[in-house]
Order: C-alpha cells, then structure tokens, then sequence
C-alpha cells in the first residue's frame, strides 16, 4: 500500500502556502491590477462609444430637423416665386390688354379722322364737279364764291335726309 510521509506532506503543504503567498504578493497582485486597469480601460471605451453614439444620435436627429427646415424654406420660397411669377404674368397681361386697348382706340381716332377727312374730301369733289358741270352747262362762268355757297348747302341738304 501507499505509505504516507507526514512530513513530507507538511512539507509540501507549507511550500505551496508559501508559494501562494508569493505568487499572490508579486503575481496576482499586479497581475489582478491589471486585470482591473483593462477592464476600466474596456469600461471606459465603451462608455466613450456609448457618448459618441448618442452624439452622433444627436447630430443626426439635428441634422434631420434642419433638412426639414430646409426643404420647408425651399418649397416656400418656390411657392412665393411661383406666385411672384403669375402676377408678374398677370401684370403683363394687363399692361398688354390695356396696350391692345389703346392700338384699338388710336386706330378708331385715326380711322374716324380719314372717315371725316374724306367726308371733307368728297364734298370739295362734289362742289368742284358741280362747278364743272355747271359750267359746262350754263357756258358760262359765275361767281365762284356764291356758286360755291349754294352746291354746299346743297350738299349739306342731301346730307341731312
């Protein structure tokens, strides 16, 4: 059978104490500390995403809201030059409306005066082919200023019915 040393066992029991008291002094002392710096270390990075996460959540959300802003600027600025533009569209209408208008009654003035000067015209016509005429007929010539007297108010009679 297997005969046991005590002493050797109580050997081998305090070299193991000993040795775990100094593994534990200088070993795991530093060893476990830095153990516990890299895990603060790891901690802290995370904490430091989880910041610029929550940064960057931020500054994406800012960002949205000024692209809402923006594209709501955009379309009404294009609204107010989508109106700026039918009334300017509008004012040209008018301005040429009333131009039109205006053409239209310079040519009415204008053809109401030719109407007049020919009315005018045609009447001295009248007067100076009756002359004629009367002249031829008569053979002779009269007082042209009484001849004329009496062929306009000739006329202005034919006129008047």
């Amino acid at each position: 059978m297997i005969s046991l040393e005590w002493q050797q066992i109580l050997t081998h029991i305090v070299g193991f104490v000993i040795a775990l008291f100094i593994l534990k002094k200088y070993a795991w002392g530093p060893l476990l500390k830095m153990i516990d710096e890299r895990r603060e270390k790891i901690q802290s990075d995370f904490d430091k995403a989880e910041d610029e996460r929550k940064k960057a959540e931020e500054l994406r959300t800012d960002y949205e809201a000024r692209m809402k802003e923006a594209e709501a600027e955009a379309r009404t600025r294009i609204q107010e030059s989508i109106r700026e533009g039918q009334d300017v569209a509008a004012e040209i209408k008018e301005n040429a409306r009333k131009e039109a208008q205006e053409v239209i009654e310079r040519a009415k003035e204008e053809l109401s005066r030719d109407v007049d000067k020919a009315k005018v015209q045609l009447k001295l016509d009248i007067v100076k082919m009756t002359l004629s005429a009367t002249e031829r007929m008569i053979n002779e010539k009269l007082d042209e200023a009484k001849h004329r007297e009496l062929i306009e108010g000739f006329i202005d009679d034919v006129e008047k019915v």
